[in-house]
């Protein structure tokens, strides 16, 4: 009996070591970073990148030495560029406001480089704003319009994100990554109406406490 005892107190105290080293481990922080956005799918190979930013708050939850969680809420200024079909016209931006929630599974290959991850996931953005900036050239100068293109996007945007990252020991970390919308962004009921998803290239660098 007190072997039994002894045994059960010593799998307690190590487990609730292994607790409290997780709870140490667990981290939070801030990101921010640049994106290069742009369209794809039907009709798009005039379309050209809109360069913008994003930012937001990052958490990492470890699962296990070589695997954790890290829950992400940014803003992301998304979009493309084009030059306008309008007469009067020289060139549009469509402007793309996200607020997205990514949820991204982070692998450490220590073996490799120490700090280094691969990073997978999904992610799902609610659109705060759809805009249409065009510039006019029609009295000689330059006068800019913008149009509210909302009622024309699809208010969820469900994509899917790979990269990679590198974090120090002081908390400084650099990511790269790929985001490929999955959904279409295009809501228009028509049956001429044609099917666009996000794809944005994102290189950010943050802070975790």
């Amino acid at each position: 009996m007190i072997k039994k005892m002894f045994f059960i107190a010593l799998a307690m105290g190590f487990l609730s070591h292994k607790m409290s080293a997780q709870v140490e481990s667990f981290e939070i922080g801030v990101k921010v970073g640049l994106n290069l956005a742009d369209v794809v799918g039907d009709e798009t190979d005039d379309l050209d990148m809109r360069t913008s930013v994003h930012l937001g708050l990052v958490a990492e939850i470890p699962i296990i030495e070589v695997l954790s969680i890290q829950p992400e809420l940014f803003y992301s200024f998304q979009g493309y560029k084009a030059e306008s079909l309008e007469p009067n016209f020289e060139d549009e931006t469509l402007k793309l406001d996200y607020i997205y929630l990514a949820t991204m599974v982070k692998y450490y290959p220590f073996y490799v480089v120490p700090g280094f991850s691969i990073e997978v996931g999904p992610q799902v953005g609610y659109l705060t704003s759809a805009v249409l900036e065009r510039k006019n050239t029609a009295n000689g100068g330059t006068e800019i319009s913008d149009l509210d293109f909302q009622e024309f996007i699809s208010d969820i945007d469900i994509g899917a994100n790979i990269g990679l990252g590198y974090q120090f020991e002081i908390g400084t970390f650099f990511q790269a990554r790929y985001n490929f919308g999955i959904s279409d962004i295009v809501d228009i009921d028509s049956e001429d109406a044609f099917s666009r998803q996000n794809a944005v290239i994102q290189f950010s660098a943050g802070y975790k406490f």
